[in-house]
């Protein structure tokens, strides 16, 4: 069984897990239909959740065990969003699902690459959307570098973003307060 069993169930005062993450929010000629995730975790979570995955013990993840390290991760904080927060007004969407899961040991530490999907359709005036990746009950400290965020969008579009504190955005009260959003504002 994975070590990641239960991990939304306990909310702790600090962090057990260490996650360097960056993303790319992508859009097609309809709006914002995805964030592209790419976390990398600390050593000894690596090394302990990898050695339960390979459970043939040939030092590579199969087809099978990359879905069953893609459910025993993923699995338990789907309805958290998979920890990725998209705010439109006031109003966090629902994550749509994930695709493109793909997990890979490199240098020592476990990669993992998918997308959350979501739909934001574009309009002809701006729509705002900040989005912030976090794990709220901090059991898994999260560090999302904003500042290396990027964006994926058809030419058609007009899409503006930057980082910044979420600072004063009362609907992210329960993250840290060095936790960086991705603002962003988009039209045809």
């Amino acid at each position: 069984m994975l070590l990641t069993a239960g991990l939304t169930a306990m909310a702790v005062a600090h962090p057990h897990v260490f996650v360097d993450a960056t993303i790319v929010a992508v859009f097609d000629g309809n709006g914002l239909v995805g964030i592209k995730n790419h976390w990398v975790y600390d050593e000894m979570y690596s090394a302990a959740t990898f050695a339960s995955a390979d459970s043939d013990g040939n030092g590579q993840l199969s087809a099978k065990e990359t879905e069953q390290l893609k459910n025993g991760i993923l699995g338990p904080i789907a309805s958290s969003n998979y920890y990725n927060y998209v705010l439109v007004g006031t109003e966090f969407l629902p994550a749509k699902g994930v695709k493109n899961f793909k997990a890979a040991m490199k240098n020592g530490k476990l990669a993992l690459d998918f997308t959350v999907s979501f739909s934001i359709p574009v309009k002809q005036d701006y729509t705002m959307a900040t989005v912030a990746v976090n794990d709220p009950t901090n059991y898994i400290q999260m560090t999302t570098d904003m500042e290396e965020a990027d964006v994926e969008a058809p030419d058609e579009l007009d899409v503006d973003f930057f980082a910044d504190n979420l600072k004063g955005l009362t609907l992210f009260r329960a993250f840290r307060s060095e936790i960086q959003g991705l603002y962003m504002r988009f039209k045809k």
